[in-house]
């Protein structure tokens, strides 16, 4: 989903990772794992502090979030030319609005999941 307005690439990626705490909440899913690729937004989550950082509100409002499942990791992974990231990227700067894929990834996604699986 496009973000209107964005700043630093930080508080895109804390932005990024709010929603996808939001959404695990709103399936009620209860022992989740998230990954990212910023070491400083995961640090930020994982030790409950933003250091008065320009993303610090939103790392509160993940913090908010956390007692709502029964485990919760953050995990910093560090995949180079992430494609699969990279190609949702792109799909979200040129769609309107939220897109939820729930049974199966659109056809360009699904050949570069693949790949990135094996």
């Amino acid at each position: 989903m496009p973000i209107p307005l964005s700043s630093s690439v930080a508080d895109m990626e804390a932005l990024a990772c709010l929603r996808a705490v939001q959404f695990a909440a709103e399936l009620e899913l209860q022992c989740v794992i998230f990954e990212g690729d910023s070491a400083t937004i995961i640090s930020a989550i994982s030790q409950g502090t933003s250091l008065q950082s320009s993303f610090g509100n939103i790392v509160d409002d993940i913090q908010y979030l956390l007692p709502s499942f029964s485990s919760v990791t953050f995990s910093h992974v560090n995949r180079p030319g992430n494609i699969v990231a990279d190609a949702l990227a792109k799909k979200a700067s040129s769609n309107v609005g939220c897109q939820v894929w729930m049974n199966s990834l659109p056809l360009d996604i699904t050949g570069l999941v693949d790949f990135d699986v094996h």
